[in-house]
């Protein structure tokens, strides 16, 4: 049973991609996605939960240090309520109900530390940037939001300037007009708590321009920003070749399947031992944490550089299980780092050990 209960349900995906090696039918796709997703509370049976799914509670009666989870719908939570009665097993053997929660919701009781989630649904990485306040405001007046949608395609959360007014002169066909991610409700409590350990996770919708070292920029002014030193930066989990992001990646083949991709390889080299592979981890023990059996196509798939399918709830989002995964290797890495002690929250996992079906071709 869940021993720390607050549900939260993310609204699913209207299309999903299967298939590893394949790419959104667009470049549009997951920001077109994570627009048309949204994230709500369900009632808790625990605590009341004054800030609805962005706060999770620890268990610490003397740990007070806050984690801040920073990111677009990878952090939100999206595709969690894909997997109703996802089970796991923990350290002593019980069972844990791990469904429709986010990789936040799961490390706050993994560290037993107050954990936020700021995670945008759509967001870039230069959105998510201003939204902390590492970069000003007038980033985006000047460059705009790099997804553009009909100015009648709105998500639920776009909401309209008040203050500005309708251009009743305006042609009625303008083209594409840029959408906008940025949360209000995110940005005032992002002000209040700024964290004492920092998590990030972003640039899978662009905000880079393709280039590294401005993506390493962002996530360098939003640590200075943050005042932490305590830190991780999470890999993109989009499978090799098909991620919105980074669109100069091709697909692994049989024949060559590295560890990293060039993306990655940019990360691992600026922030050292702060960045976690997420996509190579979960390849390798994302399986064996959740307790499914690799099928083969998830040894094919790994091969290739892919996280398995059963991980997964459509082509670019996690399921509950992968989230759980994906806080596990959160958890873990914080624990080598000397950020939490194991132990400390109100579930405990066991180590994971190498899958050598998984592991094949990852070295």
């Amino acid at each position: 049973m869940r021993r720390l209960g607050v549900s939260v349900a993310a609204v699913m995906l209207a299309a999903s991609l299967a298939g590893c090696g394949q790419s959104p039918a667009n470049d549009s796709s997951q920001v077109g996605a994570d627009e048309e997703s949204t994230q709500q509370a369900e009632g808790d049976v625990s605590y009341v939960d004054n800030f609805g799914w962005r706060f999770y509670p620890g268990t610490s009666d003397d740990d007070t240090r806050e984690i801040v989870c920073w990111g677009d719908s990878m952090t939100q939570g999206v595709g969690a309520d894909d997997d109703p009665g996802a089970l796991v097993s923990l350290a002593d053997g019980e069972l844990y109900d791990t469904s429709c929660q986010s990789y936040p919701q799961v490390l706050s009781q993994l560290t037993g530390l107050d954990t936020y989630n700021f995670g945008v649904a759509g967001a870039t990485s230069e959105e998510i940037a201003v939204m902390q306040g590492a970069l000003p405001w007038a980033t985006l007046d000047n460059d705009g939001a790099d997804a553009t949608s009909d100015a009648d395609d709105k998500g639920e959360n776009d909401d309209p300037d008040p203050d500005a007014d309708a251009d009743e002169d305006a042609p009625a066909d303008e083209g594409e007009q840029p959408i906008s991610h940025i949360d209000p409700e995110v940005v005032d409590e992002g002000e209040e708590h700024t964290g004492d350990i920092l998590v990030l996770e972003m640039g899978s919708n662009g905000g880079w321009d393709g280039d590294y070292q401005v993506l390493i920029d962002q996530y360098r002014a939003m640590i200075d920003r943050s005042g932490c030193d305590d830190y991780l930066i999470l890999g993109d989990t989009d499978d090799p070749g098909s991620s919105v992001g980074d669109t100069s990646q091709v697909p692994f083949t049989d024949d060559y399947a590295p560890r990293e991709t060039s993306w990655e390889t940019a990360l691992r080299e600026a922030f050292g031992d702060h960045f976690i592979n997420m996509r190579v981890f979960l390849i390798k023990h994302g399986l064996e944490i959740s307790g499914l059996t690799p099928t083969p196509e998830d040894v094919a798939d790994a091969r290739l550089g892919c996280i398995s399918k059963q991980l997964r709830s459509d082509w670019t989002h996690l399921n509950a299980r992968g989230y759980f995964a994906k806080a596990v290797a959160v958890y873990q890495r914080g624990i080598k780092l000397g950020y939490w002690s194991p132990g400390a929250g109100s579930i405990d996992v066991p180590k994971p050990q190498r899958s050598q079906g998984q592991a094949e071709g990852q070295g």
